[in-house]
């Protein structure tokens, strides 16, 4: 018999080498079949060349976006699901259980609002192989939003917030902007924009390069109603003054300039983050240069921000979290810099092995394009001892399957590399040896809520 660490390091390269053109963090495509309240879930596994098929219960509503399923109870209970092929196992969690919950699930994220107005949001981290949820807000008449991995709410009152998640910390960050009844708020490309009752107009974006939401308010003036697109924010008063507003990352606050106070300006549109409207001199049309300025007649200057952060360095898989800020961009993707390319403003991206990586955003317009560049650098073997994010470690040695965990063990179960079950047994303590009198092949260990493969060899 081999010992164990010195197969893992080829078993993780196997599997980084056959998983990494999914896009980690939602995981490979799941297919689901509705049986009355259980859903049954089945997904093809590149590692074991099978298909697994998990069954989940107590469901009333569920949908499917991007790898992930998100469930609701009758009695409110919203959970994720997610197909994590490292662990070779479906992760369930729960994270919600209050009554008149509804979901949005986009993009690799699950937002939820209950019917007495709690937030909350929820992405599966595949450096942890575990869910990071929070909640946020807890006002009545909440109403959300989930796109492009920013959260947004509006209270019954007009509280307004956002909320994204930050890899560096392993968080999620929020923070509340305005406190005005009768708001509307519009989500976009990472940007949030409000507009009050009263007329107040403002925006935010999570700035990672400062590690905190950057807001400000524009313009007060009653009637106000507003456009965001391509990072640009616009808007016209009720008295017809036009404004716009974008980030300006060079100095981490927001560029805003009023460009007409005629009664006869309509409302603007934006196109290629271009502000263009129409009033009794004609056309009309502002940009944002690469100077960070506002410019009469000028067009938007195509422009990104690329933030391609390591989140992970000793071991196996390598994992990266990319995004970006862009203005005038309509479509964009990274280059992940192994041949992998990814079509979201932001994703999850395991590396197969160490070594330099120089992933590249692209920006498009429909007129232009431009790029940005990031640089990450993994170290290390891959040799991890298979330490879990409970403290579950596993070693071979000689016929015996040795088992060590920080906390009692309880329920464990093995599968063979079909998927079969071959061994089954309850452990109330924190150790445990079990025999191995299995044939050679990949194995996959599940213990409580852990999950791990191991190799026996012939």
């Amino acid at each position: 018999m081999v010992r164990l660490n010195i197969l893992i390091a080829c078993l993780l390269s196997s599997i980084v080498m056959n998983a990494q053109f999914y896009n980690w963090g939602w995981g490979p495509p799941i297919a689901v079949t509705e049986n009355g309240a259980t859903i049954e879930c089945s997904v093809f596994d590149p590692i074991l060349n099978t298909t697994r098929t998990e069954s989940f219960g107590s469901v009333d509503q569920w949908t499917y976006d991007d790898g992930i399923v998100a469930t609701i109870s009758s009695s409110g209970t919203v959970t994720g699901i997610v197909y994590d092929i490292a662990l070779a196992d479906f992760r369930e969690e729960q994270f919600s259980f209050s009554s008149g919950t509804s979901i949005i699930n986009s993009d690799g994220v699950i937002a939820w609002v209950s019917g007495s107005g709690t937030v909350g949001a929820a992405i599966y981290n595949p450096d942890q192989h575990q869910w990071v949820d929070e909640q946020f807000a807890f006002s009545s008449g909440t109403t959300i939003q989930n796109r492009d991995g920013v959260v947004s709410w509006v209270t019954g009152s007009g509280t307004t917030g956002a909320a994204v998640f930050d890899p560096s910390n392993g968080q999620w960050m929020d923070e509340q902007f305005s406190f005005s009844s009768g708001t509307t708020m519009q989500n976009r490309d990472g940007v949030v924009a409000w507009v009050t009752g009263s007329g107040t107009t403002g925006a935010a974006v999570y700035d990672p390069s400062t590690m905190q939401w950057v807001d400000e308010q524009f313009s007060f003036s009653s009637g106000t109603t507003l456009v965001l697109a391509q990072g640009v924010v616009a808007w016209r008063t009720g008295s017809g003054t036009v404004g716009s507003a974008a980030y300006n990352w060079t100095t981490n606050t927001w560029t805003d300039e009023q460009f007409s106070f005629s009664s006869s300006n309509t409302m603007p549109t934006i196109t290629d983050g271009t502000v263009e409207w129409t009033n009794g001199l004609g056309p009309q049309k502002y940009g944002f240069t690469n100077a960070h300025t506002w410019q009469s007649g000028a067009n938007t200057a195509l422009q990104c921000k690329y933030y391609a952060e390591q989140v992970s360095d000793a071991g196996a898989p390598h994992i990266a979290y990319l995004w970006c800020l862009t203005i005038g961009a309509s479509t964009y993707n990274h280059q992940c810099g192994d041949g992998h390319q990814i079509t979201r403003r932001w994703a999850w991206k395991a590396y197969a092995n160490p070594g330099s990586y120089s992933p590249e955003f692209n920006a498009f317009s429909s007129v232009s394009n431009t790029q940005c560049s990031g640089q990450l650098n993994f170290t290390g073997t891959g040799i991890n001892d298979m330490v879990t994010d409970e403290g579950l470690t596993l070693v071979v040695r000689g016929s015996t399957l040795s088992l060590t965990s920080a906390l009692p063990l309880g329920s464990i179960k093995i599968f063979d590399p079909k998927g079969g079950l071959v061994y089954q047994g309850t452990h109330n303590s924190t150790t445990a040896a079990l025999p191995v009198p299995f044939a050679g092949g990949l194995y996959t260990l599940r213990a409580g809520t852990n999950s791990r493969r191991f190799v026996i060899a012939d």
